[in-house]
């Protein structure tokens, strides 16, 4: 796999640290604008979203060329159980289970690296590729978290 995404997969959630650093917990937990997540929500919504992509490369893994549906969480039971959980909680698990997705990515070979799944909008991709669409998908959620940092004090 490629040596950046491998990286991002080790690194990239631990900027949570940064953009969280000195934010107390109430905030985290407010919705700043009405209709849209608080920092928690989104943070669970990475969190349970991450266990799809986990359940997705197992499926791949283990299926010839899978068809997935589009992920809704509010469609999602499991989501929902994850809103609960404490922001630190919600962290801790989520770099736990990203432990495990890094060290079982660097130890697939190029054959399992290239088996593919069927996204409904994106249509086939190897794991290479849903590695790349998850990291971008987190990437969007962080930089949604970093603007809703910028509300607090107002």
């Amino acid at each position: 796999m490629n040596e950046t995404i491998i990286y991002r997969i080790k690194n990239q959630y631990n900027q949570i640290d940064f953009l969280l650093k000195g934010l107390p917990e109430a905030f985290i937990k407010k919705r700043v604008r009405a209709q849209k997540w608080s920092i928690h929500e989104n943070l669970a919504h990475l969190g349970r979203y991450q266990e799809i992509y986990i359940e997705r490369i197992d499926a791949i893994l283990k299926n010839n060329s899978p068809s997935f549906e589009r992920y809704t969480s509010e469609l999602d039971p499991s989501f929902h159980t994850w809103i609960p959980l404490t922001t630190e909680t919600i962290i801790e698990k989520t770099k736990q289970d990203r432990r495990v997705i890094y060290e079982r990515l660097v130890l697939m070979n190029e054959i399992q690296l290239e088996r593919e799944g069927v996204h409904p909008k994106l249509r086939q991709m190897n794991i290479s590729e849903w590695t790349e669409f998850f990291l971008l998908h987190e990437t969007h959620h962080f930089y949604t978290i970093f603007w809703l940092t910028q509300e607090f004090g107002d």
